[in-house]
């Protein structure tokens, strides 16, 4: 009579949790991307219609916002709508927005985006069009609605 020992069954079980576990690593990161995405095409929305607050929005409510050309750092969502708010006020919208995700690292409920941003305004005024590109790195944390927002944004402008 062949007996089964328990050593290989505990084996393949360790082995079949642990692909489990990569496979729903995997769904998690998928999910989070596609939500990370969708607020992209929120802020290149909102940059487009000039819209301060639904900028703001995609921030959590502590979210801080790095102004690295300016060297300025914004904390909370009303000085951060208040930074946009300013920025938006002579009128001047952009009429192409990319806002790319090039990767994101997940680690529960925070995740780390860095991705590139390109922005072209048309001439305004006596303003010539201008364009402006870089790289961002934003820390994104999940709420306790299920939505992931801001916590940290920092756009990296080119050297």
């Amino acid at each position: 009579m062949t007996r089964v020992t328990g050593v290989p069954l505990a084996g393949a079980a360790l082995l079949l949790a642990g692909a489990v576990t990569a496979a729903a690593q995997r769904a998690d990161l998928t999910a989070v991307r596609r939500a990370i995405d969708g607020q992209n095409v929120a802020w290149a929305a909102a940059v487009k219609q000039g819209d301060a607050a639904a900028l703001a929005r995609i921030f959590a409510d502590s979210g801080v916002q790095v102004g690295m050309r300016v060297g300025k750092i914004w904390k909370g969502r009303s000085a951060i709508e208040q930074r946009f708010r300013a920025d938006f006020a002579d009128g001047r919208r952009a009429d192409e927005v990319v806002v790319q995700s090039d990767e994101v690292l997940l680690d529960g409920a925070t995740a780390v985006e860095y991705g590139h941003y390109a922005y072209h305004y048309p001439p305004h005024a006596t303003d010539p069009a201008v364009n402006i590109a870089g790289k961002y790195v934003v820390v994104w944390r999940q709420q306790a609605d299920g939505t992931w927002r801001i916590l940290m944004d920092a756009g990296i402008p080119p050297s």
